[in-house]
């Protein structure tokens, strides 16, 4: 019974000093935050409201979170153009790419569980840079996300 005793006793002494230290570095916590990205949580995936335009390529990059337990290897999506309107509702949207011609990753690869990768839609048609009255918009159907058939271990949790 006492050593149980000692046991909780230096879990919350452990807890309290885990509290402290992150109340006394409030720069690191609030780093996290500063992002202005939100995510619209499709079930399976996630997908930011914010998208990049290359200069070099004509392609639109959008970030997209893993939400499944599997690494995907291709999406295949539908990346719109539209208009804003002023209740903030999109009108008159205009498919941009081939939605049979999937996305290429970009960054993270490859797009492991729980974890943001950026991906790349190759367009058909000459993307304008968005303004304030017009935005991108990318839409994907549960079925037109396929996941790796083989699962490669995470180099990560593998001891040498």
């Amino acid at each position: 019974m006492n050593s149980f005793l000692n046991i909780k006793k230096q879990f919350l002494l452990l807890s309290a000093f885990s509290m402290l230290s992150l109340a006394s570095y409030p720069n690191n916590v609030l780093a996290q935050e500063e992002v202005d990205e939100k995510f619209v949580n499709l079930g399976l995936i996630s997908i930011s409201d914010q998208y990049t335009l290359p200069s070099k390529t004509n392609s639109i990059i959008f970030r997209i979170k893993n939400n499944t337990a599997r690494t995907i290897s291709q999406i295949y999506g539908w990346a719109y153009i539209y208009d804003k309107g002023p209740d903030g509702q999109g009108t008159n949207f205009v498919l941009l790419n081939n939605p049979h011609r999937g996305g290429n990753i970009i960054k993270g690869a490859p797009h492991r569980p729980g974890t943001i990768s950026e991906w790349s839609f190759p367009l058909v048609r000459e993307a304008v840079t968005a303004n304030e009255e017009m935005g991108y918009t990318l839409r994907v159907h549960t079925r037109s996300i396929f996941f790796a058939s083989i699962e490669t271990r995470n180099k990560q949790n593998v001891e040498p």
